[in-house]
């Protein structure tokens, strides 16, 4: 097992669509940064601080530059990089043909099954650790240090002005990574199965996304109010809760826990169906 495990983090190292996802959420957090620069500049005419905006003038800084940018590349980017590398695990194998020489190994199909899960987790942590990084490096380096202050607004974390000092900012940042991780996990894991069911990666992560945008949508419709709290969608926004100036750990780990549950069904559904299959290739 740790051999074969091995084997597939040395090949999710060289996996071209891992570097692809870092190179295009390199490409998100540049655009942020023109964005945010275009937007002070239009807002306050000229002024780098958010003073048209928020009564803070040092609203404006590298902390809540890497928030935004979090939080607007959760709703898409990062989910679709997600679904891919996770897509593409099982149905990868078995579109190559390289999945049937990979069972004549004296290894069980749990679990090859778990090591494939195994590296799906790994690449979703690396990708979410790398892109919180880039964040602060970019948004202290290039924008600036300060506190991390809180409105009333799009993040919807607070409901008065509240504000986090640097450093607890910066450790709230190390927490968002595991909580987006885990959150992430939920997503992660319905590509796998559907990487299961599917022998084309292509129709595995489209048909993961599809779902997981469908059910996004879903739940911002006022006419799916009453739906809403069942959708896994929107107990994956737990994520954003440990940037509230007092963490609601009850409704953090309940969140966590509801994540955890669809997670782990879709993991034993997957492996079920990987258990009964005809691979023919």
């Amino acid at each position: 097992m740790l051999t074969f495990l091995r084997q597939e983090i040395f090949k999710l190292l060289r996996s071209k669509l891992l570097y692809l996802s870092f190179l295009m959420l390199v490409i998100f957090v540049l655009l942020m940064l023109w964005g945010f620069y275009t937007y002070s500049l239009h807002k306050t005419g000229g002024q780098v601080e958010f003073k048209y905006t928020y009564e803070n003038p040092s609203y404006f800084n590298g902390l809540i530059f890497t928030l935004y940018s979090a939080y607007f590349a959760f709703q898409l980017i990062i989910p679709i990089s997600v679904s891919i590398l996770a897509g593409t695990q099982i149905a990868g194998e078995a579109r190559s043909g390289t999945l049937r020489s990979l069972l004549t190994r004296p290894i069980s199909r749990s679990r090859l099954y778990f090591g494939k899960y195994l590296t799906s987790v790994l690449s979703v942590f690396s990708l979410l650790a790398f892109f919180i990084l880039f964040n602060l490096l970019v948004g202290l380096l290039l924008v600036g240090w300060g506190d991390l202050s809180l409105y009333p607004g799009p993040l919807n974390l607070v409901q008065e002005p509240g504000r986090l000092a640097q450093n607890e900012a910066l450790l709230r940042f190390c927490y968002s990574v595991f909580t987006g991780t885990w959150s992430l996990l939920t997503l992660a894991t319905l590509a796998f199965l559907m990487s299961v069911l599917f022998e084309n990666p292509i129709v595995a992560s489209f048909t993961a996304l599809t779902l997981y945008v469908m059910l996004n949508v879903i739940g911002r419709v006022d006419f799916f109010v009453d739906l809403k709290p069942y959708l896994f969608t929107t107990d994956m926004e737990f994520w954003r809760e440990v940037f509230k100036p007092e963490i609601p750990l009850n409704e953090l780990l309940y969140r966590a826990c509801r994540c955890g549950m669809y997670s782990v069904s879709f993991l034993l559904a997957g492996l079920v169906v990987f258990e009964r299959k005809d691979v023919l290739s």
